[in-house]
């Protein structure tokens, strides 16, 4: 006791708690003793000490000291430092608990990237089906039209090049070891995207319109990666459009140079827009807003776009549309792949 509370044995013989001991923990050590004065029991509790080398926390067992008349006439106490079993238990729980968050991870992980891989190419199978779907329809007319099905058949050939792409993408995506750059032409990989959702855009009764600067310079990075931000988007704003009665549905695609260090590729619809209250979590995985969606779409384009070096923005008045875009700074592929 003397040397764990740092006194001596005249400083303590005769006096309180109150006396000795700084209040709070006098307080806590005179509580447990009337516990035990009351029951008549033992009692086991934890207490506090301020040590010389810091607080200690002790348990501490006291039994009530009964005359053979049935009278309390003292408190007999044991106290334990369990200081350092208490630290190692702790410890031990923070890693318990660390390593089943890790676990969980590892499970979100496998599940996102599954779900990805699902949502990602359900696209281009989806063209594939209606293109098939056509190619039969004019192999059914008489006289038969060639051309059609000759048109209909390079769509397919297209699509399947498309999924091709999408997994090879997503695969990239999640690998460790970073992937050489390539050199990649914003304007033709924006009008590729395009072009591969011409069956839906005739189909929801949308017009696009592209406003693509000449001359920009390339930039470095993946092809298939880029091209699937582009895809989704243009079919975000599609599926957002398909509620539009009272006006007409339009899409645009617009790539601009920005302050001649990096290009800038938006895509904007004519839908209801987005509430601004949903901006800051747009972009998370597992967020959405739609009925059907698993809520990976923008996460995974937010993803690519940062693994670029860029940045994707959102903006919507809540009324007349939205507007997606995203930055990636003009890096030649030399200098990229010495970074």
């Amino acid at each position: 006791m003397e040397a764990l509370c740092n006194v001596t044995r005249e400083q303590v013989l005769g006096k309180t708690d109150f006396e000795v001991f700084p209040r709070e923990i006098a307080q806590q050590w005179r509580s447990n003793d009337l516990a035990a004065v009351t029951t008549g029991k033992l009692t086991v509790s934890e207490e506090t000490i301020d040590a010389p080398g810091g607080q200690r926390l002790v348990l501490s067992k006291k039994v009530p000291l009964i005359t053979g008349a049935g009278e309390v006439e003292g408190i007999c106490g044991i106290s334990t430092d369990i200081t350092e079993l208490r630290r190692t238990e702790l410890a031990l729980q923070e890693a318990v608990t660390k390593l089943e968050q890790q676990q969980d991870n590892k499970l979100m992980n496998i599940e996102a990237v599954t779900a990805s891989i699902a949502h990602e190419v359900r696209q281009p199978l989806g063209a594939i089906t209606a293109n098939s779907s056509a190619a039969l329809r004019f192999l059914d007319n008489v006289p038969s039209d060639n051309d059609e099905v000759r048109a209909a058949l390079k769509r397919i050939r297209s699509d399947c090049d498309r999924a091709n792409e999408v997994l090879s993408g997503i695969r990239a995506l999640f690998q460790r070891a970073k992937q050489k750059p390539q050199p990649v032409d914003l304007n033709e990989v924006t009008l590729e995207a395009l072009q591969s959702f011409r069956g839906e855009l005739t189909d929801h009764a949308v017009a696009s319109k592209t406003e693509l600067a000449s001359g920009l310079p390339l930039v470095a990075g993946h092809r298939g990666q880029l091209q699937q931000v582009i895809s989704n988007l243009i079919q975000n704003a599609i599926e957002a459009m398909a509620a539009v009665k009272n006006r007409d549905r339009i899409l645009r695609l617009k790539t601009e140079l920005q302050n001649r260090d990096a290009i800038i590729v938006s895509v904007e619809d004519s839908g209801p827009g987005f509430d601004q209250k949903q901006l800051h979590r747009m972009f998370d995985a597992f967020v959405t807003t739609k009925m059907d969606g698993i809520g990976l779409g923008l996460a995974i384009c937010n993803m690519i776009v940062e693994r670029h070096g860029g940045q994707l923005t959102a903006l919507s008045d809540g009324k007349n549309g939205a507007r997606f875009q995203f930055a990636l700074p003009i890096v030649s592929v030399e200098q990229d792949a010495r970074t």
